[in-house]
């Protein structure tokens, strides 16, 4: 084969190939190569290490390009255009940006996982920006969804949501904060005064103690006793453990008492008012 060189031309006549590049430095199987029309390739010890194609797409550690990819690197590949790409995995993770709704995704196993959408929310394990302009972040499993945000001034700083909607939040005006729980009467049946909230009363058992971890005082119920009286205040059951043996506690929110005290106020004046009308 022919090699020329010239001032117009360059170097002509030869494509080489890895183990021998048609131009070489003192390394007789490093240098550069031109395995197909239009193709270039640089070689080091032998094997080809970098491909530029026929349409200016770049391979680095690998010869095959996906096609739309501007660079491909080693079992991964990017695509940089009005919409850019980045993949590994044989193209079943990576994260590309949306150029048309200003939006980048995020996914594995060819699923989408999460994305920043243009409006800066970032959402994981959905694709779905809730509906309020306070969620900054949406995190899903499953059926159930927390939603953040930030405020200044007033706002819901957390929704939290399952299948059946939004049953929780907590919000601020800036100077305080609320929390909480859906108790809209749409959602509820068979609504029924309460009975005998003085009895239920006079069961609990209020206490006070030292938390072990600190020695710090503290008052209120013991978590498994006022199970017994108010189950809805208590989460968990009493002496649980994982599967490795430790401890699950029992955790207590007490709000769910209040409807209790009121009712028993009321039954309590009932009572009062009947003995001054007796006498």
């Amino acid at each position: 084969m022919t090699v020329t060189i010239n001032g117009t031309t360059g170097i002509a006549g030869t494509n080489g190939s890895a183990g021998t590049p048609a131009v070489q430095g003192e390394d007789t199987n490093t240098g550069i190569f031109f395995p197909a029309a239009d193709t270039v390739g640089v070689a080091t010890a032998g094997t080809e290490r970098l491909r530029v194609d026929s349409s200016g797409n770049v391979g680095v550690g690998t010869t095959s390009i996906p096609s739309g990819r501007r660079l491909a690197v080693s079992g991964g590949s990017v695509r940089l255009d009005s919409d850019y790409q980045i993949e590994w995995g044989g193209s079943t993770a990576g994260l590309y940006g949306n150029g048309a709704n200003n939006t980048l995704h995020f996914f594995t196993n060819t699923t989408e996982r999460a994305r920043i959408d243009a409006s800066g929310n970032l959402l994981v394990g959905t694709t779905t920006t809730p509906s309020s302009s306070s969620s900054g972040c949406s995190i899903e499993d499953g059926a159930m969804r927390t939603s953040f945000g930030a405020y200044t001034g007033s706002g819901v700083h957390i929704y939290f949501i399952n299948g059946n909607g939004t049953v929780g939040s907590i919000t601020s005006n800036g100077s305080a904060t609320s929390y909480v729980t859906s108790s809209d009467y749409r959602l509820k049946e068979n609504v029924a005064p309460m009975q005998n909230a003085l009895n239920t009363v006079a069961q609990l058992n209020p206490v006070t103690y030292t938390w072990k971890a600190d020695g710090s005082a503290g008052q209120g119920f013991i978590a498994h006793e006022l199970q017994a009286v108010v189950p809805d205040c208590v989460t968990g059951e009493k002496d649980a453990v994982d599967a490795e043996g430790n401890p699950q506690y029992q955790g207590v929110d007490t709000s769910f008492l209040v409807a209790t005290l009121v009712k028993a106020v009321q039954e309590l004046t009932a009572r009062i008012a009947a003995l001054e009308a007796a006498q």
